[in-house]
Order: structure tokens, then C-alpha cells, then sequence
């Protein structure tokens, strides 16, 4: 995990006080990178509007311990997420989309300031602060950080567990800070479920393994640790399987656990699947990783040093579990990407004291990268103007931001400047997802957010008339309308039954099924939209 062993583990040749400053800088990187415009843009299916009207008609029910979406109990993550949501809605005073993606924001947030105090403990302060830097411009946890998905709030309780659990174990730490780290993962099990405990243990157990200290377990405080465990995870588990007769518990095990690691789901990918998309979600940094691989293949011996080879089994250890499991997706590997950050780090750490040449691995595939990308950055606005004119002065700033940092880091790698290249490429991730959070999303809002005909649905059908969709569920629609459920058609007879007991019947129904459905001869469509690649109507069914 070193790229030398002349890495030293205490202070850098950097002061004190520059040291203390590296948090705050993080944190402000953070607020460039996670904030901004967080609120700008409209919920985008599926998951956003899901996770976003669960927490609407808890914060208007008053009800705290049983999720439940279009009156359909909802069994696929446990609680943790919600109440963040919870509480930062009680403070702003409704569930919006500012309060529903703020949770992964501010856990993207802590996970930064995990992945440096992890690299500055295992190694130095100069290593945990560029490798913060590394994990928080990589695209995956850019994109994760303004999404409504548990899993960055999963992976910072994840992230933050396994620290406290590798300082106590590797001595760095007091003995107390297992108890912290047990803690933690119960967190990490209320956010996703029991891959918050067994991911850690997997882990721990593999490092125990592989250096045969099978003794130091003794050592771990289990039976208190177990009690911690339960006290903090065990009573909402209790009162939601209490509260639902034992059906919550069962679908979230059997279906969502058991049937999703072993039946796919609905994301059934090959073995090799994250082989492919691991290189992508880590970008732009997958462009030093591979010469960082190469530079450091005859240095396995460094995996003795205890805290290098904590981190590869934290690393590995995740993707073989992942690649065994029939569901794959892409930001299940979330949690492997702080000791990811933490390699590049020690690679730029070793290329700027010249441990390591910069050989022509590194150059070939940073000039291949750099120079493509401020090529094709110049391009995006001719694009733009043939295919979508009215956002050309939307793609103006972004393509000069990514030219000329592509541009910039090319000559860095050509003038050999390791430090000009690592820090012109952070600053041209946030620079360029900058314009992307103020101009690009809100644009491409307009096409993908369901908001402004759910709005159009909700001042068009009156809250005493009953709404329907067929064959589908949006929960944009829940949510923008403000409706706790809208029933489902299964079938043309479903609609017209629907229609014939009050002589009419408000149906949201896509193009492709319309003409499956006879709407009356005094039915008509309301209102039409498109919704990514689908069309929807609102029509009036009359009888």
C-alpha cells in the first residue's frame, strides 16, 4: 500500500499548524463539491421519489417506526435514513428535496474527513489529506453525494466503524474505541441492513486470517461490544416486526437479503461485472491507479506492515463479496473507495519525493486521458448547438473549465510536476461539477424530473376525486401531488370498473398503453408529458 518504506508514519516535513488547517480545507472542498444547488432540481425516478414520499407521509403522520410508500409497506431498507430525513425537515419545516438529499451530502461530507483521518493515521497527514481529496472528486462519490440513496450514508458509518475498529486493533487507538466502532456498524445496519456488521467482520476476520493472530480476537470486547451492538440496533428492528406482525422482518430478510445476494432481482450481472464499472465510477483518478498497480507489483511485501494490509483486505474483501452476489450494482462498491483514495494518495505521495519515476505507463495513459478530455470538453458545445441549442451557453462554462484543466494537467504530466497534475485535476473535478450543479442538472431537470406535471395533475383533479395509474407506480406523483395512494390498474377492465362506479375516473396512463384502454366516448386526455423516454397522459375515463 506504500509505495516505499521510505513513507515515513509520523509527521511530514509540513508544520503543525498546516496540519491543523487540512480538516478545514476538506471541509470546504466538501462544501464546493456536495452543497451547492443540492435543492435545485426536482426528484428523478426511481429511487429519489421513493425515498422522498416514505418520508413525506411519515413527517405527516407523525409516525417514526413504520416506512410505507402508495399504502404498500415498505421493506427494502431499514429506518436510519429516514429520520435524517425527519430531522432536517422538522428544522426546515417540510420534506423537500433539499432536506430528502441532505443526509448523503453531509455523509459524503464525513466520509472525507474519515478517509484523511485514516491515511494520516496508517501513514502521514500529507497522504490522509490527498487521499480526502482523491475519494471526494472521484465521479461515483460525486454523484452518490447529491443522490437519495442509503448507501453514502452506509458507507460513512461503514467507513468510520472500520477506523475506530482499525485503531483499536492495530494499537492507535484506546481499547474503548472497539465499543465506538460496534457502535458504528449498528448505525451502518439501520441504514442498509446486516452488511453493517458482516462486511466489518469479513474483514477483520480475513486480517486476523492472513497473519495468524487469532489471539488479538480476546482483545476486540465482543460480548460487550455485541450489547452496544443491540442496544442501538435491535429496538426499531423490535418495534417495526412487533408493529407489522413479523412481516416487515421477514421481507426484509428472506426477499431482501437472502433472495437479492442469491436470485439478483432485477440486477442479475456476470461475475466480472465491477472489473467494468469500478474503472468508470473512480474517474478521473483510474487514470493513475493503473500505472499506481504497475509501479507497485513488486512491492508485495509491504502487505506485512499491518495497517497496508488492513487496507487491501478492506478493499478486496468488498469486491469479492459483491462479485459473488448475483445483484450487482454500481454504488455497492461505494465502501471500497476510501482505501482506493489512500493507494493513489502513496502513489503521488512517493512520485513527489521521487521514490517512484514516472515511467511511461503513467505518462502514455495521462496524456491519453488529459489531452482526450479537453478535445472532447472543445467539442461539447458544437454538439450542444446541433442537438440540444438552447443549453449552448449552459455548456460554454463547463467546457472551458474542463479544457483547461485537461489541458493543464497535460502538461503537467509532460513537465513531470506530480503535484501539478494531482492538484490541477481535483481542481478541475470541482470547478467542473460546479457548473454542472448550477447549470447542467436544473437543465436536464426539465426532462427527467416528474414535478411539473404532477403539479399540473394536482391543480387539474380535485383531492376528492380518486387518482389512478396503469400498470405502473411513479412515486413522483405521491409526492408532487401530495397523495398517500394512488391505486393501480392492472387491465383495461380495472379502468373501466374504476370509471363505471363514479361515472368517471382520473387515469395516469403512459402512450404506449393508451390504446389498450378504451376512455369513453366523453373521455379525453388532460394533459401529456414526457418523462425521460416514457410519454405520459392524464386522462378523464368517462362512462
Amino acid at each position: 500500500m506504500r509505495g516505499s518504506q521510505r513513507i515515513k508514519r509520523g509527521r511530514d516535513p509540513v508544520t503543525l499548524d498546516q496540519e491543523s488547517r487540512y480538516p478545514l480545507f476538506l471541509c470546504l472542498l466538501a462544501a464546493l463539491l456536495f452543497f451547492p444547488a443540492l435543492g435545485m432540481r426536482g426528484f428523478w425516478a426511481p429511487v429519489e421519489p421513493r425515498y422522498a414520499e416514505i418520508a413525506r407521509i411519515m413527517f405527516a403522520k407523525g409516525q417514526w417506526i413504520i416506512p410505507t410508500v402508495n399504502g404498500d409497506l415498505y421493506t427494502d431498507k431499514p429506518i436510519l435514513y429516514f429520520w435524517l430525513v425527519l430531522l432536517g425537515s422538522k428544522l426546515a419545516g417540510s420534506v423537500n428535496e433539499w432536506t430528502v438529499r441532505l443526509p448523503s451530502a453531509l455523509s459524503a461530507l464525513g466520509l472525507v474527513l474519515t478517509t484523511y483521518a485514516l491515511g494520516r493515521d496508517l501513514f502521514n497527514a500529507r497522504i490522509g489529506f490527498m487521499a480526502a481529496i482523491v475519494l471526494a472528486t472521484s465521479a461515483r462519490v460525486l454523484w452518490e453525494a447529491r443522490w437519495v440513496h442509503t448507501d453514502m450514508t452506509f458507507t460513512f458509518f461503514f467507513a468510520l466503524s472500520l477506523y475506530f475498529f482499525s485503531r483499536a486493533m492495530l494499537r492507535k487507538g484506546k481499547p474503548w474505541e472497539f465499543l465506538l466502532a460496534y457502535g458504528l456498524a449498528a448505525l451502518a445496519t439501520l441504514t442498509k441492513g446486516l452488511i453493517g456488521i458482516v462486511l466489518p467482520g469479513l474483514i477483520v476476520l480475513a486480517y486476523v486470517a492472513l497473519r495468524r493472530e487469532w489471539r488479538v480476537i480476546s482483545e476486540w470486547r465482543i460480548p460487550s461490544g455485541i450489547l452496544v451492538f443491540l442496544l442501538i440496533a435491535a429496538p426499531w428492528f423490535a418495534w417495526v416486526s412487533q408493529a407489522t406482525d413479523g412481516r416487515w422482518l421477514r421481507e426484509f430478510i428472506f426477499t431482501h437479503h437472502i433472495q437479492r445476494y442469491t436470485s439478483g432481482l432485477g440486477h442479475r450481472q456476470p461475475f466480472y461485472y465491477y472489473i467494468l464499472t469500478f474503472p468508470a465510477d473512480f474517474l478521473p483518478w483510474t487514470t493513475f491507479l493503473v500505472p499506481a498497480l504497475w509501479a507497485y507489483r513488486s512491492r508485495f511485501k509491504l502487505l506485512r506492515d499491518p495497517g497496508a494490509l488492513f487496507l487491501f483486505l478492506w478493499f478486496f474483501v468488498i469486491l469479492f463479496f459483491f462479485s459473488l452476489s448475483d445483484t450487482k450494482r454500481d454504488l455497492y462498491l461505494l465502501p471500497l473507495f476510501p482505501p482506493a483514495a489512500i493507494f493513489v494518495a502513496c502513489y503521488f505521495a512517493n512520485l513527489m519525493d521521487k521514490e517512484i519515476s514516472q515511467d511511461a505507463l503513467y505518462q502514455s495513459l495521462g496524456h491519453l486521458f488529459f489531452n482526450l478530455l479537453w478535445i472532447g470538453a472543445l467539442s461539447f458545445p458544437v454538439v450542444t448547438w446541433f442537438y440540444q441549442r438552447e443549453a449552448i451557453w449552459i455548456s460554454l462554462p463547463f467546457a472551458f473549465v474542463m479544457a483547461g484543466g485537461g489541458l493543464i494537467t497535460a502538461v503537467g504530466i509532460w513537465r513531470r510536476l506530480p503535484s501539478t497534475v494531482f492538484f490541477s485535476t481535483a481542481l478541475t473535478i470541482v470547478l467542473g461539477i460546479l457548473c454542472v450543479s448550477v447549470w447542467i442538472l436544473p437543465f436536464v431537470d426539465s426532462y427527467k424530473s416528474g414535478k411539473p406535471f404532477s403539479l399540473l395533475i394536482k391543480k387539474t383533479v380535485p383531492l376528492t376525486q380518486p387518482l389512478y395509474i396503469y400498470a405502473d407506480t411513479m412515486n413522483d406523483f405521491n409526492f408532487y401531488t401530495e397523495r398517500e395512494i394512488i391505486s393501480v390498474l392492472s387491465s383495461p377492465a380495472e379502468v373501466e370498473k374504476a370509471a363505471s362506479g363514479a361515472k368517471m375516473a382520473y387515469v395516469l396512463i403512459k402512450e404506449r398503453d393508451l390504446s389498450r384502454v378504451d376512455i369513453g366516448a366523453e373521455g379525453k386526455v388532460l394533459a401529456e408529458s414526457r418523462l425521460g423516454d416514457k410519454k405520459w397522459y392524464l386522462v378523464l375515463v368517462r362512462r
